[in-house]
């Protein structure tokens, strides 16, 4: 503990040195530099920490905006790699198809804390209460901007925005006229195929239309080398059409199909007879498709309404489980300005979730159909106590679910800006995960023992497993005394109660999930942005997590040792010409450990601290046509970045190349 707070000291004043001593150094320099402009820096605007426009610096809460620039020079050709970018956030590949991907700890498999938003539709799967990052695609080009905001959201988002937001934004219709055709091909990307469409319907209407595709190579068993069997293929198509209705109302229409298909390799299958388990390679096949409207209506600056309801179908077919989910989401807000110093924001929603299971022996829900339903309604009020120094905002969210009934979510926010370019903010927050299908009416059947007895060990559900509940102490600074120069700190404390564990029945063969888990966290997460001179471009960020949890010896391993307790990235951009950029990237992760289940103290796998690089160069053809030819995990060719939490055998990442054509037209 001594050593964790030693580093983690040394890194805080590191920090601070580092941010004030640079722009003394920067001022000192040709005037010139002082101007330039890093996509504004502190002044970009955002949606989601508030659910209203909002520049950054104005945001009492710990948000990270990755723009399109930054996804471009990162190489990342997934949504899940681009999130590596952002400090606080654990990420990591398992597989060639499959990642672990969470907020200030808790990472898994199943991580089950962070709500996940395509264009306002929650992609979070009801049946484990995580995210299928194997089904998220989005045509890169596509892409605004994804808004980040680590710790509770819960206010405005609802139950199970616990430790943090991502909200991936595209672009509107209007800013993807012409057509779009991209190309590229390497050794682990086989093919990466996207082609987009816009145009102008009428004079107040903006369409585009796109398809994409991808086949990505399997990587390799980290026990012998051999194939990994976890190639992965998917297509997707979809539209978006915007259009204004006089200068007062706005619409927008947006939908996507989609078909995946991937491999696994499962190392332990229980089956009900001889050899009572087995090893297989599995084909996941799933589909679906969504359609969203919003209809927003601006009386005037102080007064906006919108209303947006969508529909989600997907069907995920594997060895364990096949499942279907129909799901219909309505939404409505209204931002107003009662009076002078108050901004209000209340709203209200619904939530319908229809599922049906194929149960099988390995797991099981029961009853394997059924639908829930969530209502809820929030109000929250941003207070000017001192014009342009001093804010206070208010407000929770009310919701009642078919698990646990009426639950209650609050915060309160303090903006304290003693001048134009320094901004201090502090909150407090309550916030809940409501319990999965699987928590509440699932069974796995974990292993089978023959003799001598036939007995079936079981993992079961329980109608009394309650909401995990959270309450979240963060404070933060965000620092930009330049256009070229900024810098982002965040600290959280936060305590967790009735989290999920494991209790074992009386007859102990079988276990049930229990609310007898909690424990605290606390960390830090800062980013420094500086262009020293005009042909580079700097970003370095770091992030500290400790955590001390209370419970079973399995949760509380599990919980503590697979999310590292130190992070740190390196990003250096260089325009070697006017039209071709070097961008490097080095990342700095932690060791983290993976319990064996069978024995508490002894590990199945031990994941190395470890350092990565990426680098590529982007080639700027002529005006419509640019290239990039890219490597990632440059410094090692075969390493694991994530155990096995679940059955499938462990895969280590491998060195990949690739290029990738583009053009506009």
């Amino acid at each position: 503990m001594r050593r964790e707070l030693w580093i983690t000291v040394n890194f805080v004043v590191c920090f601070l040195l580092y941010s004030m001593v640079t722009p003394l150094f920067v001022s000192a320099g040709d005037e010139d530099i002082l101007e330039m402009d890093l996509a504004n820096l502190m002044d970009v605007q955002i949606t989601s920490a508030g659910r209203k426009s909002q520049v950054l610096s104005d945001v009492p809460a710990a948000v990270y905006v990755i723009n399109r620039e930054k996804i471009f020079e990162s190489g990342a050709t997934t949504i899940a790699e681009a999130l590596r970018l952002v400090p606080g956030l654990q990420v990591a590949r398992i597989n060639a198809n499959r990642w672990a991907i969470s907020s200030r700890g808790f990472n898994g498999t199943f991580s089950n804390k962070l709500l996940v938003q395509i264009d306002g539709r929650s992609v979070y799967t009801p049946s484990y209460s995580g995210v299928y990052w194997d089904l998220q695609h989005v045509l890169i080009e596509d892409v605004d901007r994804i808004e980040v905001i680590r710790g509770p959201g819960a206010t405005l988002w609802g139950a199970n925005a616990v430790n943090g937001i991502i909200n991936v934004i595209t672009l509107p219709a209007s800013d993807t006229q012409g057509g779009l055709v991209s190309l590229g091909t390497g050794t682990h990307e086989k093919l990466m195929a996207g082609a987009r469409v816009g145009t102008k319907l009428n004079t107040d209407t903006y369409a585009r239309f796109y398809a994409m595709g991808n086949d990505r190579d399997s990587f390799v068993k980290a026990s012998d080398g051999s194939d990994g069997n976890d190639g992965w293929k998917n297509g997707q198509a979809g539209f978006r059409i915007d259009g204004d209705k006089g200068i007062r109302h706005a619409w927008t229409l947006q939908g996507d199909i989609f078909r995946v298909e991937s491999e696994q390799d499962v190392a332990i299958r229980p089956v009900p007879q001889f050899p009572y388990n087995d090893a297989i390679v599995d084909s996941v096949k799933s589909h679906g498709g969504n359609i969203l409207g919003r209809w927003t209506s601006k009386n005037s600056k102080q007064d906006i309404w919108t209303a947006q309801a969508y529909y989600d179908y997907n069907t995920r077919d594997e060895y364990s489980l096949g499942q279907t989910h129909h799901i219909l989401d309505m939404d409505f807000q209204h931002r107003f300005q009662p009076s002078g110093g108050h901004d209000v924001v209340w709203g209200m929603g619904y939530r319908m979730v229809r599922d049906d299971f194929s149960n099988t022996f390995h797991v099981q829900m029961i009853p394997e159909a059924q639908a829930t339903h969530l209502f809820s309604g929030f109000v929250q009020d941003e207070i000017t106590i001192i014009d342009d120094l001093l804010w206070l905002t208010l407000g929770s969210k009310i919701e009642h679910n078919d698990y646990t009934g009426v639950e209650l979510q609050p915060n309160a926010r303090i903006l304290w800006r003693p001048a134009k370019r320094h901004s201090f903010w502090t909150s407090v927050a309550r916030a809940v995960r409501t319990p999965s299908r699987m928590e509440d009416s699932g069974r796995i059947v974990q292993a089978v023992i023959p003799f001598p007895m036939y007995t079936q060990i079981s993992l079961n559900g329980s109608p009394e497993y309650d909401a995990e509940k959270l309450i979240a102490l963060e404070t933060g600074y965000r620092y930009a005394p330049t256009n070229n120069f900024s810098a982002d700190i965040s600290l959280f404390y936060n305590r967790y109660t009735d989290l999920g564990g494991i209790v074992q029945e009386e007859d102990r063969w079988s276990m049930y999930f229990a609310n007898n888990v909690k424990g605290n966290t606390y960390g830090m997460e800062f980013a420094v942005t500086w262009l020293p001179v005009e042909w580079l471009e700097t970003e370095f960020t770091y992030s500290c997590l400790q955590m001390d949890i209370t419970g079973d010896a399995y949760s509380k391993k599990t919980i503590e040792e697979t999310s590292p307790s130190h992070q740190a990235g390196l990003r250096l951009g260089i325009d070697l010409k006017k039209n071709l950029r070097l961008n490097l990237w080095a990342r700095y992760t932690g060791e983290i450990k993976f319990m064996d289940f069978t024995n508490t103290d002894r590990y199945r796998y031990v994941v190395d601290d470890s350092f990565a690089l990426d680098a590529n160069i982007r080639w700027q053809i002529n005006g419509n046509m640019d290239l990039t030819v890219a490597g990632q995990n440059l410094l090692d060719g075969d390493f694991m970045e994530y155990g096995s939490d679940s059955y499938l055998t462990p895969i280590e990442i491998q060195r990949t190349l690739y290029a990738k054509i583009t053009w506009r037209f």
